[in-house]
């Protein structure tokens, strides 16, 4: 796999990123989902989305395990990347963004000590709730609509990434993610899916049902991983899976077999020579920054523009704004940030793209 490269890998991530937005575009602007283009398969684009991040994690990921130096330069790399990003979009969605439509003043909200102690357990991935009763983007349409006073919907994820990155550690640990030992590695990572498969609709702990809902996806892309070492993805292979789609949207089980289906024609895009990948190819990783602020931008526009907006006019007005906070995002905090990495000896090298 040292001579393979993955250029195409951050565009992947914005077209996650960007999927993210556009459900929660239709979601904020209509208060329902079900005009979202997608909705009939069953998931929203988003929810997709979600899966491609989990794919490309646990490939990017299990590969950035076998390149670090030990445990505590893993973990390092993982919290620059996560981290610093999460603890400034929390505080500037609760100091900035909030405080204006905050329901008994803006001070009052400032200096509320329960308001800094929310933010904290969000940062410390305590919760995953970035909700205030005393906040209202706009009315709420009913005494059940909780809408308006959402900070930030998608935090849900980011606490299933760190113990996605605790798995992988584990494997890396007990020495499963080179040589021979890699089948064992490959074992766990089935018989998690098994154990997903199995119990993931019938647990009652909402995160456990959350974590088994989206380790599946991130098991492919460990299993993907192992694979591209003496396997070099090919287009007509990756174009047999696209066509499984065909048949999981007929039968109505495109949301169950989605990772499956898409995990090897993600690594083949990641690597193969598209044109409208290289146009799209920057030096700014922003799909990170682009799912952090997607949803307190589009409540923000909801709140300026009010209802009436469909779901696409509401995305075309929501991703420039989201894109440009998303690149100040990476080159004032995240790039910083990944800059704190320590340096790989250069006989150690490799192109593959892990940050």
């Amino acid at each position: 796999m040292s001579s393979v490269r993955y250029p195409n890998f951050d565009t992947l991530r914005l077209v996650a990123a960007s999927s993210v937005v556009f459900s929660h575009a239709f979601l904020i602007a209509t208060g329902s989902e079900e005009t979202e283009p997608l909705h009939g398969t069953g998931l929203v684009a988003g929810v997709y989305g979600v899966f491609i991040f989990f794919i490309l994690s646990g490939f990017l990921v299990t590969e950035s395990a076998k390149r670090s130096a030990g445990l505590a330069d893993y973990f390092r790399k993982r919290f620059l990347r996560i981290a610093p990003a999460l603890a400034v979009s929390t505080l500037l969605i609760v100091y900035v963004i909030c405080p204006p439509f905050a329901t008994d003043g803006a001070v009052a909200f400032v200096l509320d000590p329960e308001i800094l102690s929310r933010a904290m357990q969000v940062i410390f991935l305590h919760t995953d709730n970035l909700y205030f009763t005393n906040v209202a983007f706009y009315p709420p349409s009913g005494e059940e609509d909780y809408l308006p006073g959402i900070a930030n919907g998608v935090l849900w994820t980011i606490r299933l990434e760190v113990i996605g990155y605790a798995l992988i550690a584990v494997l890396m640990v007990m020495s499963l993610l080179k040589g021979r030992r890699q089948i064992i590695a490959l074992l766990i990572a089935c018989g998690v899916i098994g154990l997903s498969v199995a119990y993931g609709k019938t647990v009652s702990v909402e995160w456990l049902g959350a974590l088994l809902f989206v380790l599946p996806s991130l098991c492919c892309g460990i299993i993907m991983n192992w694979l591209v070492q003496f396997h070099k993805p090919r287009g007509w292979i990756a174009a047999l899976f696209a066509l499984g789609f065909v048949p999981a949207v007929h039968f109505q089980v495109l949301p169950e077999t989605f990772c499956y289906l898409a995990a090897y024609p993600l690594i083949w895009l990641g690597a193969v020579e598209f044109k409208p990948f290289t146009w799209l190819r920057t030096r700014s990783d922003i799909s990170y920054g682009v799912y952090l602020y997607g949803w307190p931008v589009t409540q923000v526009i909801r709140a300026f523009v009010g209802d009436g907006l469909s779901g696409y006019e509401m995305t075309t007005l929501a991703l420039p704004a989201t894109a440009l906070l998303a690149y100040l995002s990476w080159h004032l905090v995240e790039k910083p940030a990944l800059r704190l990495k320590t340096a790989a000896p250069m006989a150690q090298a490799q192109p593959l793209q892990t940050s």
